[in-house]
C-alpha cells in the first residue's frame, strides 16, 4: 500500500542510522493515519503493527538492496553497474574527516565475500534473510 512510496530506489541507498530511524518513524505515522489513531491515544507501536499486519519498511529496504547486490554481482563484467560497484579511485585516498558511507560498505560489513558468494542463488537467498534480520535489529 505505501511500500512503493517509502522504498522507491531503496536498492541504491546507503542508509545511516538516522535515516533508518526516520524511515521507521514515517512508517509508524502512516500506520497510525491508516487506523485513525492519534499519538495522544498512547497505543504501543507493536499493537499498531499487529493491527495493520504490515511488514517493517527497513526489512523491505534491506531485502531490496540485497537482491540488487546479487543481481549486480552476477551481471556481465562490462556492465556499468558492475564496474562502478568494484571501482576504487586511482590514488586510493578519501577526503579528510569521517568517511562517507558507501553503498557496498553495509554489504562488506555483513559478509566480506558477498561478491563471490552471490553466484550460488540458494545460499544467497538464505544470506538475504539474515541480512534483512540484521537491519531490523540494528535499525
Amino acid at each position: 500500500m505505501y511500500f512503493p512510496v517509502l522504498t522507491y530506489g531503496a536498492q541504491t541507498w546507503s542508509l545511516t542510522e538516522c535515516q533508518k530511524s526516520r524511515l521507521k518513524v514515517c512508517q509508524r505515522a502512516m500506520e497510525r493515519s491508516l487506523l485513525g489513531i492519534k499519538r495522544t491515544d498512547r497505543i504501543r507501536n507493536t499493537v499498531i503493527r499487529s493491527r495493520t499486519g504490515v511488514a517493517d519498511v527497513g526489512r523491505k529496504a534491506a531485502t531490496l538492496k540485497w537482491n540488487w547486490a546479487g543481481h549486480v554481482s552476477r551481471m556481465h563484467p562490462e556492465r556499468w553497474a558492475t564496474i562502478i560497484t568494484q571501482w576504487t579511485p586511482q590514488d586510493g585516498h578519501r577526503r579528510r574527516g569521517r568517511p562517507r558511507k558507501r553503498w557496498r560498505d553495509e554489504l562488506d560489513a555483513f559478509r566480506p565475500d558477498w561478491w563471490t558468494r552471490s553466484k550460488d542463488r540458494e545460499e544467497w537467498k538464505r544470506d538475504g534473510e539474515a541480512f534483512a534480520q540484521q537491519w531490523d535489529t540494528t535499525g
